[in-house]
């Protein structure tokens, strides 16, 4: 008996250390299986966007491209007035920190952006089924395949008026200058559509419908103010 609970005594400290170790490593990455850590990457796996009404209220929070995700890792997830019960779901992440920050993030059912909102101290949160105006892109995954352009005849005629159909450029004209055209985008469809624009070369405007089709950003179509040959 005496050798059961040494045995068991030792496996206890080993468990200890091993958690210790482990909450150390991995401390700004958390546990995925946790549900705080769960929603954060579910945002994280989507492209971030502000609404361009909001943007001067996310500077006034120190919130821009480079701080967003820092503040998603280290701020808390209020579940209690997140808005769970059905899409959009919306969740409430707070800091509490030299500033008190609190935004809430729409998660749509087969969208890839998720919108950001500035709250107030007791502000409740609002599901957006559909907005007006643009949102800017802050943050995108990091993921090297993340957009497609769709195979099709039409798809593949109309991509002819791209400066590049390379993927990593057209990721990183999103990056750069992403925004979401909100009027024209329908995020509560069951294959949502994402109006989107970017520039390609600092002069040439793309405008193009998308969805998110196995697990990339696919383009269905481009509207250019010209007819292309091929069409």
């Amino acid at each position: 008996m005496k050798g059961i609970w040494k045995r068991l005594r030792y496996y206890l400290i080993g468990f200890l250390i091993g958690t210790i170790f482990v909450s150390i490593l991995f401390k700004d990455r958390g546990c995925s299986w946790t549900p705080t850590n769960r929603v954060k990457n579910s945002i994280q796996d989507k492209i971030i966007v502000f609404p361009e009404n909001q943007i001067q209220s996310f500077n006034a929070l120190g919130l821009d491209k480079e701080s967003v995700y820092k503040f998603l890792v280290e701020a808390d997830v209020d579940f209690s007035n997140s808005l769970k019960d059905k899409f959009p779901k919306v969740y409430i992440i707070e800091e509490n920190d030299s500033i008190d920050r609190r935004l809430q993030f729409s998660l749509y059912e087969d969208s890839y952006i998720t919108i950001a909102h500035v709250l107030g101290k007791d502000e409740k949160p609002k599901r957006y089924e559909q907005l007006e105006g643009w949102g800017k892109m802050m943050r995108l995954p990091k993921d090297s395949s993340l957009v497609f352009i769709d195979k099709s005849n039409y798809t593949q005629c109309k991509a002819r008026g791209l400066a590049s159909t390379d993927q990593d450029d057209i990721i990183e004209a999103m990056k750069a200058s992403g925004r979401v055209d909100f009027s024209k985008s329908d995020l509560m469809l069951t294959k949502a559509v994402q109006q989107i624009q970017f520039m390609q070369n600092d002069t040439l405007e793309v405008n193009a419908k998308t969805i998110w089709f196995e697990s990339r950003i696919t383009f269905k179509d481009f509207n250019w103010d010209y007819k292309l040959e091929c069409e």
